[in-house]
C-alpha cells in the first residue's frame, strides 16, 4: 500500500508529450546545409558561433529576439539563481499545434480534474491512498 500525493497522481496520469528524439546542433546544422546547399562544415560553425553569441548576450542579461524563433531572457529567483527563459513566438506555437506529428501519453486522460485523476488512480490501485490539496485521505 502506497501513500501518494494527488499532485503526484497527477503528474503521472496526465496527458504529456512522449519524447521520440534528442536532436543536436550538429543534426540542425546538417539539415541547414542540405536544405540550402550551403557546406556541411560552414554550417555547422555557423551553428556554433550563433549558441555561442546567444550564451554570451544572455550572460549580460540582454533580451534575444529571434523574429519567428522567439526570444530568450534570464531572469533570477528570490534566492538569486539564474534561469535561462525560452518564449516560442505565435508563429511557432500556431505551426506546432496545428501540424504536430508526435505522440501523447494517456491521451483519454484530459478534461479531469484533482477529484477525477485521484478516482482513476484508485481504479488502477485500490491498494493505495492519496492525499489531496485540502489535506483530505481519499482510499478505494
Amino acid at each position: 500500500m502506497a501513500v501518494l500525493k494527488s499532485m503526484a497522481v497527477i503528474g503521472k496520469l496526465r496527458p504529456r508529450v512522449m519524447r521520440a528524439n534528442t536532436v543536436e546542433l550538429d543534426t540542425l546544422a546538417d539539415e541547414i546545409a542540405e536544405q540550402s546547399g550551403f557546406d556541411r562544415g560552414d554550417s555547422r560553425a555557423f551553428a556554433y558561433k550563433f549558441s555561442q553569441a546567444l550564451i554570451r548576450h544572455l550572460q549580460f542579461g540582454d533580451y534575444v529576439k529571434l523574429g519567428e524563433i522567439g526570444s530568450f531572457y534570464v531572469d533570477c529567483d528570490s534566492h538569486k539563481a539564474i534561469k535561462v527563459n525560452y518564449r516560442p513566438s505565435k508563429d511557432i506555437k500556431q505551426a506546432v499545434a496545428d501540424n504536430f506529428k508526435g505522440q501523447i501519453n494517456n491521451p483519454t486522460h484530459t478534461g479531469l480534474d484533482e477529484e477525477g485523476y485521484v478516482a482513476l488512480w484508485l481504479e488502477l490501485h485500490p491498494e493505495d491512498s492519496v492525499i489531496m490539496r485540502d489535506g483530505s485521505v481519499r482510499t478505494k
